[in-house]
């Protein structure tokens, strides 16, 4: 009898394979990344396709394989069918997902990842339509990104200097996305832009600094507690984004 394991997975890309089958990326809660086979998927009557659709989260059966293991059943759970409707949910979280895929490896199982992401797509998909802005999803994808980092061990040190060690006070500040670490503006002008390259620096904002400090200490939840303009949501995404390239 083939060996098989039981699990709850969320679909997290699913590409054509061979002649008739699929490659699926899954995250799943007992065994983390994996990479499954799902075969017959492209015939007209596979009754597996409907349950693997990109961005649900549903109970599967893995079942060994020679090279590959492959999904042996699969049952929806939650296709998030709000989130699908919604173009502007649906790009930001493919972005999510796209960066989870490329920062977290296979065959490591964290339960924080898994709720992380489970809840990230719960509240985007709840969240109304009507009030679901290009800024609103910046906010939210920003949101998730620091948080992802956090959990595997990149969150950015906000509170005291790389160089001297003392606590941040206002003013003309800097991030180091190196060392994922800020720069009192004193340390700066006295040493630090002699030993960073320019493209490792930038300038973070009061506003910024306090932003990203709420993130790190809420729970996303709080995400729709936060009314911030164009300006703050535009500093706080290229932030994350260079946040998540020099870490990638």
């Amino acid at each position: 009898m083939d060996e098989t394991k039981n699990t709850s997975a969320l679909i997290l890309d699913r590409r054509p394979y061979r002649e008739s089958d699929s490659l699926v990326t899954v995250y799943t809660r007992k065994f983390g990344k994996q990479i499954l086979v799902a075969r017959g998927t492209k015939k007209l009557r596979s009754k597996l396709a409907g349950h693997i659709e990109p961005i649900s989260r549903v109970d599967i059966m893995i079942v060994r394989g020679k090279k590959l293991d492959y999904i042996g059943a699969a049952t929806m759970q939650d296709a998030h069918a709000e989130l699908k409707k919604d173009l502007n949910k649906l790009y930001f979280s493919g972005r999510a997902i796209a960066w989870f895929k490329r920062l977290v490896k296979e065959n490591q199982a964290d339960e924080r990842l898994w709720f992380l992401l489970s809840q990230w797509l719960k509240v985007v998909n709840d969240y109304p339509a009507a009030g679901f802005s290009k800024e609103n999803g910046e906010l939210l994808f920003s949101f998730f990104a620091l948080k992802l980092l956090t959990e595997l061990g990149y969150q950015p040190e906000l509170a005291h200097c790389l160089v001297c060690g003392q606590s941040i006070k206002p003013g003309r500040n800097y991030f180091d996305f190196k060392s994922g670490r800020i720069i009192g503006g004193e340390c700066w002008s006295e040493r630090g832009s002699a030993e960073h390259a320019s493209n490792e620096i930038s300038i973070i904002s009061d506003n910024g600094l306090k932003i990203m400090r709420f993130i790190l200490s809420h729970e996303l939840a709080s995400s729709r507690k936060l009314k911030l303009d164009k300006k703050s949501i535009k500093e706080l995404a290229v932030f994350v984004t260079r946040l998540l390239e020099f870490n990638s």
